[in-house]
Protein backbone atom coordinates (compact mmCIF):
# COMPACT_ATOMS: atom_id res chain seq x y z
CA UNK A 1 0.00 0.00 0.00
CA UNK A 2 1.60 3.60 -0.93
CA UNK A 3 1.66 5.73 1.52
CA UNK A 4 -0.39 8.64 2.57
CA UNK A 5 1.21 12.01 0.93
CA UNK A 6 1.01 14.27 3.60
CA UNK A 7 -1.78 17.27 3.44
CA UNK A 8 -0.67 20.42 2.77
CA UNK A 9 -2.99 23.34 3.20
CA UNK A 10 -2.27 27.20 2.62
CA UNK A 11 -3.88 30.23 4.80
CA UNK A 12 -4.73 32.73 3.66
CA UNK A 13 -5.03 36.11 5.65
CA UNK A 14 -8.15 38.49 5.46
CA UNK A 15 -9.33 41.80 6.52
CA UNK A 16 -10.43 42.35 10.70
CA UNK A 17 -10.14 38.64 10.97
CA UNK A 18 -11.38 38.39 14.33
CA UNK A 19 -10.41 35.07 14.86
CA UNK A 20 -6.58 36.49 14.48
CA UNK A 21 -7.38 38.85 16.91
CA UNK A 22 -6.30 38.78 20.82
CA UNK A 23 -7.78 40.01 24.18
CA UNK A 24 -5.27 42.63 25.32
CA UNK A 25 -2.08 42.33 26.73
CA UNK A 26 -2.35 43.50 30.21
CA UNK A 27 0.01 43.95 32.57
CA UNK A 28 -0.04 41.01 35.31
CA UNK A 29 -0.48 41.54 39.24
CA UNK A 30 2.58 39.78 39.47
CA UNK A 31 4.28 42.44 37.32
CA UNK A 32 2.66 44.97 39.09
CA UNK A 33 3.55 43.85 42.60
CA UNK A 34 6.88 43.81 41.41
CA UNK A 35 7.18 47.83 40.28
CA UNK A 36 4.80 48.80 42.82
CA UNK A 37 1.87 49.42 40.60
CA UNK A 38 -1.72 49.41 41.39
CA UNK A 39 -3.02 46.33 41.55
CA UNK A 40 -5.87 44.67 39.09
CA UNK A 41 -9.28 44.23 41.41
CA UNK A 42 -12.13 41.88 41.75
CA UNK A 43 -15.93 43.43 42.09
CA UNK A 44 -15.75 43.66 45.49
CA UNK A 45 -12.13 45.86 45.40
CA UNK A 46 -9.70 42.63 46.26
CA UNK A 47 -6.81 42.00 44.12
CA UNK A 48 -7.88 39.44 41.21
CA UNK A 49 -7.49 35.73 42.03
CA UNK A 50 -5.25 34.87 38.83
CA UNK A 51 -3.11 36.26 36.31
CA UNK A 52 -3.97 35.98 33.01
CA UNK A 53 -1.67 33.56 31.48
CA UNK A 54 -0.36 34.62 27.93
CA UNK A 55 1.88 32.27 25.68
CA UNK A 56 5.14 33.29 25.49
CA UNK A 57 8.91 32.10 24.84
CA UNK A 58 11.49 31.09 27.56
CA UNK A 59 14.93 32.64 26.63
CA UNK A 60 17.22 30.35 28.21
CA UNK A 61 16.46 26.37 30.00
CA UNK A 62 14.42 26.62 33.32
CA UNK A 63 14.07 23.80 35.78
CA UNK A 64 10.78 23.51 37.90
CA UNK A 65 9.50 21.19 40.60
CA UNK A 66 5.72 20.17 40.04
CA UNK A 67 3.47 18.99 42.65
CA UNK A 68 2.89 15.33 41.76
CA UNK A 69 -0.69 14.54 41.77
CA UNK A 70 -1.73 18.15 40.85
CA UNK A 71 -3.02 18.12 36.66
CA UNK A 72 -6.48 15.99 38.43
CA UNK A 73 -8.16 15.95 41.56
CA UNK A 74 -8.63 12.11 41.67
CA UNK A 75 -4.73 11.75 40.63
CA UNK A 76 -4.20 10.51 44.35
CA UNK A 77 -7.50 8.67 44.15
CA UNK A 78 -5.42 6.15 42.10
CA UNK A 79 -2.00 6.78 43.71
CA UNK A 80 -1.10 2.95 44.04
CA UNK A 81 -1.27 3.22 39.74
CA UNK A 82 1.65 5.65 39.64
CA UNK A 83 5.12 5.65 39.40
CA UNK A 84 7.26 7.62 41.69
CA UNK A 85 7.75 11.14 41.77
CA UNK A 86 11.44 12.24 40.49
CA UNK A 87 11.99 13.39 44.18
CA UNK A 88 11.15 15.62 47.28
CA UNK A 89 11.10 19.36 47.76
CA UNK A 90 11.40 19.39 51.92
CA UNK A 91 10.12 22.47 54.36
CA UNK A 92 13.73 23.96 53.30
CA UNK A 93 12.73 24.46 49.78
CA UNK A 94 15.37 22.22 48.52
CA UNK A 95 15.22 19.10 46.24
CA UNK A 96 16.40 15.42 47.25
CA UNK A 97 16.27 12.56 45.47
CA UNK A 98 14.78 10.59 48.86
CA UNK A 99 12.32 11.75 51.54
CA UNK A 100 13.90 13.29 54.58
CA UNK A 101 10.39 13.94 56.32
CA UNK A 102 6.67 12.90 55.89
CA UNK A 103 6.35 16.45 55.61
CA UNK A 104 8.12 16.71 52.16
CA UNK A 105 6.38 17.23 49.06
CA UNK A 106 6.47 14.86 46.32
CA UNK A 107 7.63 16.49 43.02
CA UNK A 108 8.23 15.91 38.99
CA UNK A 109 11.23 17.75 37.88
CA UNK A 110 11.17 18.88 34.49
CA UNK A 111 13.13 21.15 32.38
CA UNK A 112 11.55 23.68 30.18
CA UNK A 113 13.53 24.71 27.00
CA UNK A 114 12.66 27.52 24.53
CA UNK A 115 12.95 24.95 21.98
CA UNK A 116 9.83 23.46 23.88
CA UNK A 117 7.71 26.23 21.93
CA UNK A 118 5.38 28.56 23.61
CA UNK A 119 4.51 28.42 27.46
CA UNK A 120 1.92 30.16 29.31
CA UNK A 121 2.73 32.73 31.78
CA UNK A 122 1.87 35.97 33.27
CA UNK A 123 2.39 39.22 31.44
CA UNK A 124 5.42 41.21 32.67
CA UNK A 125 5.68 43.97 30.45
CA UNK A 126 4.81 47.54 31.42
CA UNK A 127 4.85 50.88 29.69
CA UNK A 128 8.02 52.85 28.57
CA UNK A 129 7.11 55.28 31.18
CA UNK A 130 6.81 52.92 33.76
CA UNK A 131 2.97 52.53 34.18
CA UNK A 132 0.88 49.12 33.68
CA UNK A 133 -0.97 47.99 29.95
CA UNK A 134 -4.82 48.40 30.77
CA UNK A 135 -5.61 48.27 27.82
CA UNK A 136 -3.97 48.29 23.77
CA UNK A 137 -3.61 51.83 23.78
CA UNK A 138 -1.40 53.79 25.75
CA UNK A 139 -4.23 55.82 27.52
CA UNK A 140 -7.87 55.18 27.02
CA UNK A 141 -9.03 56.00 23.95
CA UNK A 142 -5.94 57.33 23.05
CA UNK A 143 -4.04 57.56 19.31
CA UNK A 144 -1.02 55.54 20.10
CA UNK A 145 -1.34 51.53 20.57
CA UNK A 146 -0.47 48.45 20.16
CA UNK A 147 -2.04 46.18 17.70
CA UNK A 148 -4.27 43.20 19.00
CA UNK A 149 -4.25 41.37 15.31
CA UNK A 150 -2.00 38.86 14.54
CA UNK A 151 0.00 40.13 10.82
CA UNK A 152 -0.68 36.36 9.55
CA UNK A 153 -2.10 33.00 10.23
CA UNK A 154 0.89 31.38 11.94
CA UNK A 155 0.79 32.57 15.70
CA UNK A 156 -2.74 31.37 15.77
CA UNK A 157 -2.05 28.35 14.30
CA UNK A 158 1.33 27.95 16.59
CA UNK A 159 -0.96 28.25 20.31
CA UNK A 160 -3.47 26.33 19.05
CA UNK A 161 -0.53 23.14 18.31
CA UNK A 162 0.93 23.96 21.76
CA UNK A 163 -1.54 25.04 24.17
CA UNK A 164 -5.25 22.42 22.82
CA UNK A 165 -5.22 19.36 23.78
CA UNK A 166 -7.33 16.83 22.02
CA UNK A 167 -9.86 13.97 23.33
CA UNK A 168 -6.67 11.36 23.21
CA UNK A 169 -4.89 14.07 25.94
CA UNK A 170 -2.53 15.08 23.34
CA UNK A 171 -0.77 17.88 21.74
CA UNK A 172 0.23 18.97 17.81
CA UNK A 173 -3.34 18.81 16.80
CA UNK A 174 -2.62 20.38 13.63
CA UNK A 175 0.79 19.57 12.39
CA UNK A 176 -0.17 16.03 13.31
CA UNK A 177 -2.20 15.88 10.10
CA UNK A 178 -1.46 18.21 7.79
CA UNK A 179 1.78 20.87 6.92
CA UNK A 180 0.36 24.73 6.58
CA UNK A 181 1.87 27.24 4.72
CA UNK A 182 0.29 30.81 5.69
CA UNK A 183 0.36 33.86 3.26
CA UNK A 184 -0.87 37.32 4.00
CA UNK A 185 -3.23 38.31 1.11
CA UNK A 186 -5.27 41.60 2.71
CA UNK A 187 -4.34 40.80 6.50
CA UNK A 188 -5.66 42.30 9.43
CA UNK A 189 -1.86 44.13 11.24
CA UNK A 190 0.77 44.83 9.51
CA UNK A 191 4.49 45.67 10.12
CA UNK A 192 4.71 49.24 10.55
CA UNK A 193 8.14 49.47 10.65
CA UNK A 194 8.52 46.52 8.25
CA UNK A 195 10.28 43.26 8.82
CA UNK A 196 13.74 41.74 7.68
CA UNK A 197 12.96 38.85 4.98
CA UNK A 198 14.81 36.24 7.67
CA UNK A 199 12.10 37.03 10.29
CA UNK A 200 9.30 36.13 8.30
CA UNK A 201 6.41 33.66 9.15
CA UNK A 202 4.91 33.76 5.87
CA UNK A 203 5.51 32.79 2.74
CA UNK A 204 6.53 35.54 0.86
CA UNK A 205 9.94 36.82 -0.51
CA UNK A 206 12.26 39.61 0.76
CA UNK A 207 11.67 42.33 3.35
CA UNK A 208 8.13 43.31 4.33
CA UNK A 209 8.59 47.70 3.74
CA UNK A 210 6.94 49.50 6.60
CA UNK A 211 2.94 49.10 6.38
CA UNK A 212 0.52 51.29 6.97
CA UNK A 213 -2.99 50.86 8.73
CA UNK A 214 -5.82 51.58 5.96
CA UNK A 215 -3.57 50.72 3.12
CA UNK A 216 -1.43 47.49 3.37
CA UNK A 217 -3.73 45.90 6.75
CA UNK A 218 -7.18 46.28 8.30
CA UNK A 219 -8.24 45.60 11.35
CA UNK A 220 -10.98 47.07 13.53
CA UNK A 221 -9.62 47.36 17.12
CA UNK A 222 -8.67 49.52 18.97
CA UNK A 223 -12.05 50.44 17.45
CA UNK A 224 -11.91 54.20 17.69
CA UNK A 225 -9.00 53.91 15.23
CA UNK A 226 -10.88 50.92 12.97
CA UNK A 227 -10.28 50.76 9.14
CA UNK A 228 -12.37 48.50 6.14
CA UNK A 229 -10.53 47.51 3.53
CA UNK A 230 -11.77 49.38 0.21
CA UNK A 231 -13.13 47.53 -2.70
CA UNK A 232 -10.22 46.40 -4.79
CA UNK A 233 -9.33 44.20 -1.49
CA UNK A 234 -11.26 41.91 -2.77
CA UNK A 235 -9.87 41.66 -6.35
CA UNK A 236 -6.89 40.95 -4.76
CA UNK A 237 -7.88 38.53 -2.13
CA UNK A 238 -9.39 36.90 -5.44
CA UNK A 239 -6.52 37.08 -7.30
CA UNK A 240 -3.82 35.42 -4.92
CA UNK A 241 -6.84 32.48 -3.96
CA UNK A 242 -6.88 31.54 -7.77
CA UNK A 243 -2.56 31.31 -7.33
CA UNK A 244 -3.30 29.08 -4.51
CA UNK A 245 -5.48 26.92 -5.91
CA UNK A 246 -3.52 26.81 -9.36
CA UNK A 247 0.21 26.44 -7.99
CA UNK A 248 -0.40 22.49 -7.35
CA UNK A 249 1.07 22.66 -4.32
CA UNK A 250 -2.02 22.74 -2.33
CA UNK A 251 -4.91 20.16 -0.83
CA UNK A 252 -7.07 23.28 0.18
CA UNK A 253 -7.73 26.95 1.33
CA UNK A 254 -8.41 28.42 4.88
CA UNK A 255 -9.44 31.82 4.41
CA UNK A 256 -10.36 34.32 7.63
CA UNK A 257 -12.00 37.46 7.73
CA UNK A 258 -14.16 39.43 9.57
CA UNK A 259 -18.02 37.80 9.89
CA UNK A 260 -19.54 40.86 8.50
CA UNK A 261 -17.88 40.34 5.28
CA UNK A 262 -16.81 36.74 5.31
CA UNK A 263 -20.05 35.22 3.75
CA UNK A 264 -19.79 38.15 0.54
CA UNK A 265 -16.51 37.27 0.06
CA UNK A 266 -17.13 33.45 0.06
CA UNK A 267 -19.86 34.02 -2.59
CA UNK A 268 -17.61 35.97 -4.77
CA UNK A 269 -14.93 33.22 -4.63
CA UNK A 270 -17.31 30.81 -5.36
CA UNK A 271 -18.31 32.78 -8.52
CA UNK A 272 -14.72 33.19 -9.60
CA UNK A 273 -12.16 30.68 -8.20
CA UNK A 274 -11.39 28.20 -10.82
CA UNK A 275 -11.10 25.09 -9.12
CA UNK A 276 -11.83 21.89 -7.35
CA UNK A 277 -10.19 22.18 -4.13
CA UNK A 278 -12.31 23.08 -0.82
CA UNK A 279 -11.91 26.93 0.37
CA UNK A 280 -13.00 26.77 4.01
CA UNK A 281 -13.91 30.62 4.81
CA UNK A 282 -13.40 30.74 9.06
CA UNK A 283 -14.66 34.21 11.28
CA UNK A 284 -15.49 33.97 14.98
CA UNK A 285 -17.47 35.84 16.98
CA UNK A 286 -15.57 37.31 20.06
CA UNK A 287 -11.73 37.59 20.32
CA UNK A 288 -10.21 34.02 21.26
CA UNK A 289 -11.45 30.15 21.20
CA UNK A 290 -11.13 30.83 24.53
CA UNK A 291 -13.10 33.84 25.18
CA UNK A 292 -15.92 32.59 23.27
CA UNK A 293 -16.03 29.87 25.56
CA UNK A 294 -15.93 31.92 28.55
CA UNK A 295 -17.29 35.35 27.92
CA UNK A 296 -21.10 34.46 28.60
CA UNK A 297 -20.57 32.50 31.88
CA UNK A 298 -18.25 35.06 32.88
CA UNK A 299 -20.80 38.09 31.93
CA UNK A 300 -23.82 35.66 33.61
CA UNK A 301 -21.80 35.88 36.83
CA UNK A 302 -20.97 39.19 36.57
CA UNK A 303 -24.71 40.16 36.13
CA UNK A 304 -25.81 38.07 39.53
CA UNK A 305 -23.23 40.81 41.63
CA UNK A 306 -25.39 43.51 42.85
CA UNK A 307 -22.99 46.55 42.23
CA UNK A 308 -20.54 44.60 39.27
CA UNK A 309 -20.33 46.57 35.93
CA UNK A 310 -19.55 44.57 32.89
CA UNK A 311 -16.53 46.10 32.24
CA UNK A 312 -13.18 46.71 34.01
Amino acid sequence: MAARQPVRIAHLSGPNATIQNTPPLVTSNKARAKHGLPLLKDVDGAPLKHDALRSQRLAVPAKVYVEQFSAHPLESDAAELYGPPDGYIGTDGVFRKERQNAGDKPVYEIELKPEDGLYPLPYMATQADGSAWEDECTTPGGPIHRQGFFPDGSRSFEEIDRMAIGTEGTASLLSSIATIDFYRGVPPAGFTKGLPAHLRKDKGEGDIPPEVRGTHYFGYKPYHLGVGPPRQALAKATNDMQALVSGGDYDGVIWTQGSPQIEESAYWFNLLIDTTLPICGNAATSARPDQRRWTGQHRRLRALHPVAPLGR
